[in-house]
């Protein structure tokens, strides 16, 4: 191999290395400019009492939303208002455009057990909500007497609501189906308490529906699908 051909094949790979590292900086660049917008969007849209923060995932999403697409984005806000109740909300987008469309995607609202308790109405009266593996479980103390109980309900849902239904009770040292409570005169009148509750989920963006309900370690997570079509409250638009 000549000298010349030598130093040629040199520049090219220096060049080629150059272009590359001067994508990856404006890919870069681009993509954190373009998070940043959609947080500020999402902000305005959302007003949490907490953080915003936005994550794109697709490949070259900086170099895409030069060409009106912007791939896949994922916002999160923490301690947003709405319907007297306070959550965490995280929205996942698929395919989000420049202009804020989108092919659909998901959304988790978590709500913290003290105001699901007090959601709860008779239900929630006096015990402390929690989870355990996907269940609710509501615990304290009930009656004239304090008797101490630990009911465990089930959860669930319609595109506009969820239910919480008590399936079993932990009362005096035994643990006991719902249905079966009447056997106990020490838990007379306490059937008719953990009667299952509905609560509505009201407000909800067009083409957001309800579709799972489950208790986790921070609280009561409502999951959410998102129809395709424009990104609910414009959280996918970067103008």
């Amino acid at each position: 191999m000549t000298s010349n051909r030598r130093r040629t094949i040199r520049l090219l790979a220096a060049a080629t290395a150059a272009l590359a590292a001067l994508t990856c900086a404006t890919d870069l660049l681009v993509e954190h400019r373009t998070e940043e917008r959609v947080a500020a969007r999402a902000a305005i849209r959302l007003k949490p009492h907490g953080p915003v923060h936005a994550s794109l995932s697709t490949p070259l999403a900086g170099l895409r939303t030069l060409g009106g697409e912007v791939g896949d984005v994922e916002v999160s806000a923490a301690d947003v208002h709405r319907q007297h109740t306070v959550m965490d909300v995280t929205v996942r987008l698929k395919d989000v455009t420049t202009d804020g469309d989108t092919a659909g995607g998901s959304a988790t609202a978590t709500v913290g057990y003290d105001q699901v308790a007090r959601r709860l109405g008779a239900l929630g009266d006096g015990l402390t909500a929690g989870g355990q593996d996907g269940d609710l479980v509501l615990g304290g103390t009930v009656g004239r007497l304090g008797l101490p109980v630990t009911v465990r309900a089930g959860l669930s849902t319609t595109s506009g609501a969820f239910t919480v239904t008590p399936t079993t009770v932990n009362v005096l040292g035994r643990s006991v189906a719902v249905a079966d409570l009447d056997a106990l005169p020490a838990a007379a009148g306490l059937r008719d308490r953990l009667k299952p509750r509905t609560v509505a989920v009201t407000g909800l963006p067009r083409g957001v529906a309800l579709t799972g309900a489950h208790a986790t370690g921070d609280g009561l997570a409502l999951d959410f699908s998102i129809a395709a079509g424009p990104a609910p409250d414009g959280a996918g638009k970067t103008a």
